[in-house]
């Protein structure tokens, strides 16, 4: 957003109902810029969406994704405009994902059946992200292979395979709350960055907020997109 986000909390904020505004100020407190998602040649679009889901719903701002032969597509029915919310970053090969990641100081975890290890073994006081394949072959070699720590789901049961979609939100789900552990925090971004979210979080929010940030106006009465997600 080109507008000073100071400025643009100001102009937006009182257009926003006061508990849609607190629930925004809420999740931009609580967002985790450490800890990635990156999801590596999904095929079905319902999955895809249902992971994007739960980066959201537990606080994941970024989620990284590999093309594989087919771009990477979601339902937007399942994710119900979530995606606004969010950083999806895509990558063309694994090579420029790992590239990238690494870059940023990310250590890579990888999903994979029957890993020895699990995901409270592993390190989130430092950035990091953890990968998912596609429904039915899983990571390629080369991530698994490109991946610091392999990690699986323990399963206590006779089911030992668990569908992508509910296998994705268990990881991110204790992926995130370790890192929050870790972290002593709700949220890693600091006051810079949570400030910029918030603007753009109620920018996504207000209708026609282009038109009121060009004025530099707070505009007459309450608006609300009435978007659930």
């Amino acid at each position: 957003m080109a507008t000073d986000p100071a400025r643009a909390c100001a102009a937006l904020g009182p257009l926003l109902l006061d508990d849609r505004r607190a629930r925004i100020d809420a999740a931009a407190a609580s967002r985790l810029g450490g800890l990635r998602v990156v999801i590596e040649n999904l095929h079905d679009p319902h999955n895809g969406a249902a992971v994007l889901r739960s980066a959201e719903a537990f606080g994941v701002q970024r989620v990284d994704v590999i093309d594989g032969s087919k771009p990477f597509r979601f339902s937007s029915t399942v994710t119900q405009g979530c995606e606004k919310w969010l950083d999806v970053v895509r990558h063309r090969t694994l090579a420029a994902a790992m590239a990238t990641l690494r870059a940023d100081g990310f250590l890579v975890y990888a999903a994979v059946p029957d890993a020895t290890a699990v995901l409270d073994d592993l390190d989130f006081a430092r950035p990091a992200a953890v990968m998912v394949g596609n429904e039915h072959e899983g990571l390629s070699a080369q991530a698994i292979a490109a991946a610091d720590v392999r990690f699986g789901i323990p399963m206590y049961g006779m089911t030992r395979s668990l569908n992508l979609s509910v296998a994705a939100a268990l990881t991110i789900e204790r992926a995130a709350a370790l890192r929050r552990r870790a972290l002593g925090a709700a949220g890693d971004l600091d006051a810079v960055a949570v400030l910029a979210l918030r603007a753009r979080f109620y920018a996504a929010s207000v209708r026609g907020a282009d038109a009121v940030l060009a004025r530099s106006a707070g505009g007459v009465g309450r608006e609300d997109d009435g978007d659930g997600g």
